[in-house]
């Protein structure tokens, strides 16, 4: 089975109406999980999404989105993956390394770190620092 890092792009336009690529990341969601990816996410990625989500929509869908993420973890769904000390000392190598890179966050560098480990290659994303690191973003 396949495996695909969910980023933050992913979790809010999945959740968000108003979000400009809303139907896009409806229909790579369907062709994803009908292609039987398994789904991993990280607890920055979550944190970054929760707090997004609270600015964006509003503080109630953030909180709802919190709680279907908790129940779809229980249920196999979705694995959450916990940033350790030794993912965040890779991730700041990362974010030193790439400080002239306009709008790379942190989380992103985090991201980077445990793909890497975990030798995934794709990512559910819009963002295309991804690229630039030699991810394959899907639905792109």
């Amino acid at each position: 089975m396949p495996t695909i890092l969910v980023d933050t792009w992913a979790w809010l336009a999945l959740n968000y109406k108003g979000d400009q690529d809303y139907q896009r990341a409806q229909m790579a969601n369907r062709e994803l999980l009908e292609q039987n990816y398994n789904y991993v996410t990280t607890n920055f990625v979550l944190d970054e999404t929760y707090t997004l989500l609270r600015r964006r929509a509003y503080a109630q869908r953030s909180i709802e989105f919190g709680r279907e993420i908790q129940q779809v973890i229980s249920m196999g769904g979705l694995e959450l993956l916990t940033i350790t000390p030794d993912i965040e000392q890779d991730a700041w190598r990362i974010f030193e390394k790439y400080h002239d890179l306009s709008g790379l966050s942190y989380t992103d560098c985090t991201s980077f770190a445990v793909m890497h480990l975990l030798k995934i290659q794709e990512v559910f994303s819009n963002d295309k620092h991804f690229t630039v690191m030699g991810f394959t973003r899907r639905p792109f």
